[in-house]
């Protein structure tokens, strides 16, 4: 449709245009970079949090339509995707407890980093040494399977018959070309181009919008009709 390809090379640009001037301003204005273009409740924050609503949404719609036309693992994927878009959104927010300006329940004030509410900031002890969980899980973790996603899988999929079909059978959206180079150009920019303590912010600003569209306009769309079954 000429409108979601008009729509899709839109958020394509602003990826890129909010990606590279954030690797810019990190070196030629480091304050406005930290204190406004990546401070909390900022743009980038919230197009991150926009983005994750979104991909929510479509899962949500996919998971309600394709109820009872799919197999089982078909539907809870589907589910599974939607509620971690959801807990994305949320985390990111720290729940709405800055909007709705409540205080960090006991355990996260004396337990996250931020004393927000929220589990990805959170810290833990082990044996003398302190751990962020969001290093760990969300930092490491994710980029662990991120790379899988993308270096293993992606090519089986597109070169193994049997891969294909297993991987469409448990409703993962594969990403097409652009967004598989999507992924590598966000994660390049930001870890070897912006100089701040403060690159994650670009990673997760361009890593989801990026995500959104390999969620709601991938390369297998056609498994998530009712007429097609992916077994």
């Amino acid at each position: 449709m000429p409108n979601t390809a008009l729509l899709e090379k839109g958020i394509v640009g602003y990826t890129i245009v909010g990606v590279v001037a954030g690797a810019v301003l990190s070196h030629t204005s480091p304050d406005f970079f930290r204190n406004v273009y990546v401070v909390e409740d900022g743009f980038t924050e919230w197009s991150t949090v926009l983005a994750l609503l979104i991909a929510f949404v479509v899962c949500g719609a996919r998971f309600v339509m394709l109820w009872g036309a799919k197999p089982w693992r078909f539907i809870v994927m589907t589910g599974l995707l939607a509620l971690f878009c959801f807990f994305g959104a949320g985390e990111e927010l720290s729940w709405g407890q800055r909007i709705l300006d409540f205080d960090s329940p006991k355990f996260f004030q004396e337990n996250n980093a931020q004393q927000e509410t929220g589990l990805h900031n959170l810290t833990i002890e082990i044996g003398e040494k302190e751990y962020k969980l969001n290093r760990i899980i969300f930092g490491t973790g994710l980029a662990v399977a991120a790379f899988f996603y993308i270096a293993v899988m992606t090519p089986l999929y597109r070169r193994n018959p049997r891969i294909t079909q297993l991987v469409d059978s448990f409703a993962v959206p594969m990403p097409k070309l652009y967004q598989a180079l999507g992924y590598l150009f966000v994660v390049a920019v930001a870890e070897l181009l912006v100089d701040s303590s403060k690159r994650g912010e670009i990673t997760e600003f361009g890593g989801s919008l990026v995500f959104m569209l390999n969620v709601t306009l991938p390369h297998n769309a056609a498994i998530f009709s009712r007429s097609r079954s992916p077994d």
